[in-house]
């Protein structure tokens, strides 16, 4: 079979700034996604012109579009063109310094078949692909980043570079993808399908007049987007994504689902251990004795949720933006109050270490030792945990990003062009890392609040799709009832794994 390279109305030799190319989508390769084991098959993707390119799946604003696509054997290798916008210039520079070099696609399916236990998808609808730091499958890399100063091909490859600053590289983006993992952290989202509606607003005056599409719709209940293989209305994806990003603290953490029945949850903690592995000296000696004394903590199952009331007159001869308004809100809420649980568990748990190294003015050295000392505390306590990342307040985020040395030059690196760093920094994203460690600051933490932790010292126990929504009408009042709901536990599963920071004031 003639293999074609299918381009579109970019003109080709305009492709040298701004470009990536690379395999979007492996054939052949299995990998079990939420259970399942799932393959692509040659041929599935007959289409991409109308491909756009997003970062990890967000799909709130594209960062470009594919300008070309070729169905090879070995997957569908593409070309994008990364827009010059805010997003496309960060995500671009990702690219270059070799930080993000990963794709993943999302698609509508059409047609599949069952080889065996998995399931090989025939025949898709290609949505959009997205850069990202943690593909579902491995080999979906970008191979070449095309810039405007050279003239040649910009291959990613870490080996060009020298042993030492190769390490270094590669330690810093491992901490940018495990950032970007745990900002983002119910991973790919999942792609939209077709709806006759661009907005909640839209499908909400249409549900009025008894609109089939309209209800169809809506039955997308229970659809987050840890959902990966749910396919979703678009507009009900873009309100997920409202879900996710107001959660910056339950996102860090592991998560688990709820079983069917059931109002508290039982989970094991290690209370206590003796001994440790040792060498066998001789062949049929006695093993060295481990005892691991566990004892049953229990969480109880939560109901996190809301209602709003529209009249019928609202719904239909209101502007749309007004009825979206209430559906985002209802979003943004859920998100706010289940992230706050999960501080709250976070902030109130037991048996944790408490580190007070920073009572006087705050140094960068100071900041390091303090992450140096709270690893090695976890590296103790934590029963085999590693600190992962930093929570920390607003205020205190300030003044670390702030840092300067004696000659009053800033220890963060802000805008990409710092020299003799301890740290980087988005500062509008307010994410970054330090020494390493990635950063994620919430809003709602006090004054001169820090953690570091363990993803494994809390787990989110939610019923899986949650929220949900529920919808009434009361025919005497002319009021539709529209309610988001979910059901949460949270558990604090390794507390030796958090350490808490006295970090004063800075002064």
């Amino acid at each position: 079979m003639t293999e074609i390279m299918h381009t579109f109305s970019v003109e080709t030799e305009k492709l040298e700034e701004r470009v990536i190319a690379g395999l979007a989508a492996p054939y052949g390769e299995t990998i079990v996604r939420d259970g399942r084991k799932l393959r692509f098959e040659k041929g599935m993707f007959s289409e991409a012109d109308s491909a756009h390119l997003y970062f990890n799946h967000d799909g709130l604003a594209p960062i470009g579009r594919v300008v070309a696509f070729e169905d090879t054997d070995e997957g569908l290798r593409i070309k994008a063109k990364i827009s010059k916008t805010v997003k496309g210039d960060e995500v671009y520079t990702l690219l270059q310094d070799g930080v993000l070099d990963k794709f993943s696609v999302g698609f509508v399916g059409l047609e599949q078949r069952q080889d065996d236990d998995v399931t090989v998808w025939t025949k898709v609808d290609l949505h959009e692909i997205s850069v990202v730091p943690r593909p579902a499958f491995k080999t979906a890399a970008v191979a070449q980043v095309h810039s405007a100063d050279s003239t040649t091909e910009k291959e990613i490859d870490d080996n060009t570079m020298s042993d030492s600053l190769s390490t270094e590289v590669g330690e810093l983006k491992e901490a940018f993808s495990d950032l970007e993992r745990k900002v983002v952290a119910f991973g790919s989202a999942a792609p939209a399908v077709t709806s006759k509606f661009a907005s909640g607003g839209e499908a909400l005056k249409a549900l009025a007049t008894g609109s089939t599409a309209a209800k169809q719709d809506f039955a997308f209940t229970g659809a987050t987007t840890a959902d990966a293989n749910v396919v979703r209305p678009g507009w009900v994806n873009r309100g997920l994504q409202i879900v996710d990003r107001g959660r910056p603290v339950l996102n860090l953490f592991a998560k688990a689902a709820l079983p069917a029945t059931g109002n508290s949850i039982e989970y094991p903690v290690v209370s206590a251990t003796t001994g440790d592995v040792a060498l066998q000296a001789n062949e049929g000696d006695d093993l060295t004795y481990l005892e691991v004394a566990l004892s049953t903590a229990t969480a109880p199952i939560k109901t996190y949720g809301g209602y709003s009331a529209l009249s019928r007159q609202a719904i239909e001869r209101s502007d749309v933006s007004y009825l979206d308004a209430v559906l985002r809100y209802q979003t943004a809420s859920y998100a706010k109050v289940t992230n706050a649980a999960v501080r709250t568990a976070l902030t109130g748990a037991t048996g944790v270490t408490t580190l007070t190294a920073l009572s006087g003015a705050d140094t960068a050295k100071g900041w390091v030792n303090l992450v140096l000392d709270a690893a090695a505390a976890i590296d103790a306590n934590g029963q085999g945990a590693k600190a992962d990342f930093i929570v920390m307040s607003p205020a205190v985020y300030k003044r670390v990003v702030g840092l300067v040395d004696n000659n009053a030059r800033v220890q963060f690196n802000i805008n990409g062009d710092g020299s003799n760093t301890v740290g980087n920094a988005n500062v509008l994203g307010r994410t970054g890392s330090l020494a390493g460690l990635p950063i994620v600051v919430d809003t709602g933490l006090a004054g001169n609040t820090v953690y570091i932790s363990a993803a494994e010292a809390v787990t989110v126990f939610e019923q899986s799709g949650a929220p949900f929504r529920l919808q009434d009408e009361n025919i005497i009042n002319l009021t539709k009832e529209f309610s988001l709901y979910g059901y949460m536990a949270i558990g604090v599963t390794n507390p030796g794994a958090i350490v808490k920071v006295s970090a004063g004031t800075g002064a």
